[in-house]
């Protein structure tokens, strides 16, 4: 049979009593209620009340916590232990759940006989959350009076009344005057007494908008910008003044003048240094995924862990190699490159280690350092790992994890302090599988994951690639091409098989074969570029119609109105009324849900 729960109530209070020999309860209900934790036990470590706040704080219910051992419900307990020593204890701090208490344990005794122990703890999180709240306001506070104070202009904060509640350091130095003389004052006394020569709060208070003006003072012109801050009603309650010197503004521009000079006869050498600049290690991109992985490539570069940057042939793995290597700080070290597909199998070891004179037949007298000599305190990046022959995968992990290598026909060890970057075309995971790559060397290399998508996946990419392209070598061939829209429409369309390499291919043979300075359809059909693949496009005009129809049904669709509408598209409303029915658009019954608009002929609106 269920007790209901003011049963056993009774018979936890009856319990109470009769472990501890009380007379009456009635005390119980201020107990009960007090916002401190209390928790008794019998001697045998056995639950035989807890009040509401204990409960809430343990996690349990009174009726289910009595008959219980304290530690089942409590693992961290100390009442047992007091029972045990026969002590009290007080201002015990420990955490229960999610909750920080401080714990005072009373042992009980009848005579000499210790018959239980009560536990009273006071919950501090809420008191510790409201302190660390406290300390972050007051940390604020003092962030805000050192940017308040290190701002250059000057600064007077006015409420709503226009007292003066503080100006800053930098207004004081700039008018000359102390700290008593502003603050608490009205800014129309301030005028009176001849301190300013006019005010902008005012007219900021009425009209709820900034205010700019100039004002000369003391042989000296100052620029005043005034800006209203509001409340959640939109009431003005701060206006925040920043005055500026424009003196010594007008200084600069001289001097800046003087030194137009001195930089436009330093252009032209600069120019010349840029073209010698490596333009191709730009990574363009406008393409989410892409941006995401750059962050990633410049974080993992202050770290030495391996990284393999996986992605078809032409997407640009090279230049996240050479990005990561200029963020680390290895930026100034070398950084030596290898395309393992390109040197033959029989060479590739040689060309890693390096050897010793006369270690083979054709080898050079004075020997020669390998790739990972050459790269000491750099970075070491293995294009196309997948096409390492699977013997020389083994020795290139040992050099890897023992960080030590010997010259072929050599003797002595070389310690070695190089960073490894791979990239591949080619599934490594599969080779793994196929054993036809060692699963330890990939394991080693694939600690930092980097994988870039293709260009026909990123689609955003094309037209700045182009431009990017298009000047770079108008700039190295002295051209001043540029490319016709429909032949943008047609490259951007295209698959691009060859991902950016071919783009940046496709751009250079276009410019230097084009014989106008117009890149056209017909330019491109030159060059065989192959773009049957790309469905049938539209013309100009057929674009253009279809754009405009789209932005009249959009803008309709969010107003329901073709007076607002031809606010947002600003046109006026005859306008957007007549296009709409060239468009078929038909708007009775529109009741501002997707959907109700149609197509039709008659347009018409109360």
């Amino acid at each position: 049979m269920t007790r209901s729960p003011a049963r056993e109530e009774r018979i936890v209070r009856r319990k109470w009593q009769g472990q501890f020999g009380l007379e009456t309860a009635e005390w119980l209900d201020l107990v009960d209620f007090s916002r401190n934790g209390l928790v008794a036990i019998d001697a045998r470590g056995i639950v035989v009340f807890l009040n509401r706040t204990a409960a809430r704080i343990i996690g349990t219910d009174e009726a289910h916590a009595v008959g219980k051992r304290v530690d089942k419900l409590i693992p961290n307990t100390g009442l047992l232990d007091a029972i045990k020593s026969g002590s009290s204890e007080t201002n015990r701090r420990m955490v229960i759940g999610d909750h920080t208490v401080f714990s005072n344990r009373m042992v009980i005794r009848r005579g000499e006989k210790i018959v239980g122990a009560v536990g009273v703890f006071q919950d501090t999180s809420e008191i510790e959350k409201l302190s660390r709240e406290i300390e972050s306001v007051k940390a604020l506070n003092r962030e805000l009076d050192g940017v308040f104070e290190s701002v250059d202009d000057g600064l007077v904060l006015v409420d709503e009344k226009g007292i003066v509640l503080r100006v800053n350091q930098a207004y004081k130095t700039m008018v000359g005057i102390a700290d008593e003389e502003y603050r608490g004052k009205h800014v129309h006394e301030l005028i009176r007494e001849g301190y300013i020569g006019k005010s902008l709060s005012d007219i900021v208070i009425q009209r709820k908008a900034p205010y700019t003006t100039v004002d000369v003072r003391n042989g000296k012109e100052l620029l005043l910008s005034a800006n209203p801050v509001f409340n959640e009603n939109g009431d003005v309650i701060r206006v925040v003044t920043s005055t500026r010197n424009t003196t010594e503004l007008n200084d600069l521009k001289e001097k800046l003048a003087e030194s137009e000079a001195a930089r436009k006869s330093y252009y032209k050498e600069l120019e010349k240094l840029r073209q010698q600049v490596r333009t191709d290690k730009r990574i363009v991109t406008n393409d989410p995924a892409l941006k995401q992985r750059v962050e990633l490539a410049v974080h993992v570069a202050q770290v030495d862990s391996g990284v393999l940057i996986l992605g078809e042939s032409g997407v640009g793995k090279d230049l996240f190699a050479g990005l990561i290597h200029r963020a680390s700080k290895r930026a100034l070290k070398p950084f030596v490159e290898i395309n393992c597909a390109a040197v033959p199998g029989n060479l590739l070891e040689s060309e890693f280690f390096g050897y010793e004179p006369g270690a083979f037949t054709g080898a050079l007298k004075g020997g020669k350092p390998g790739l990972f000599e050459l790269a000491e305190g750099g970075t070491l990046f293995l294009d196309e790992v997948g096409e390492l022959p699977l013997d020389l995968q083994g020795k290139i992990l040992k050099a890897v994890q023992s960080k030590r290598i010997t010259r072929i026909g050599g003797t002595k060890a070389m310690d070695l302090d190089v960073r490894i970057i791979a990239a591949t075309n080619k599934d490594l995971e599969k080779m793994v599988r196929e054993k036809t790559f060692r699963p330890d060397l990939f394991y080693r290399l694939n600690v930092i994951p980097i994988v870039l998508p293709p260009l026909r996946e990123r689609k955003g990419d094309i037209v700045p690639l182009i431009n990017e392209f298009l000047q770079r070598f108008n700039t190295r061939y002295g051209y001043q091409k540029w490319v016709h829209p429909e032949a943008i429409t047609y490259l951007c369309n295209y698959e691009w098989p060859g991902n950016v390499r071919e783009l940046e291919n496709t751009m250079e043979r276009a410019v230097v074969t084009c014989r106008g300075d117009c890149i056209g359809l017909d330019a491109l059909h030159d060059l065989h570029l192959k773009l049957s693949g790309c469905p049938s496009l539209p013309s100009l005009k057929e674009t253009y119609e279809r754009e405009e129809r789209q932005a009249l049904l959009d803008a309709y669709r969010q107003t329901g109105s073709t007076r607002k509408t031809a606010g947002i598209l600003r046109v006026s409303q005859p306008t957007v009324v007549k296009k709409m029915k060239k468009y078929g658009i038909a708007v009775e019954g529109f009741n501002g849900k997707e959907g109700v608009i149609h197509e039709g002929i008659a347009v018409s609106e109360p």
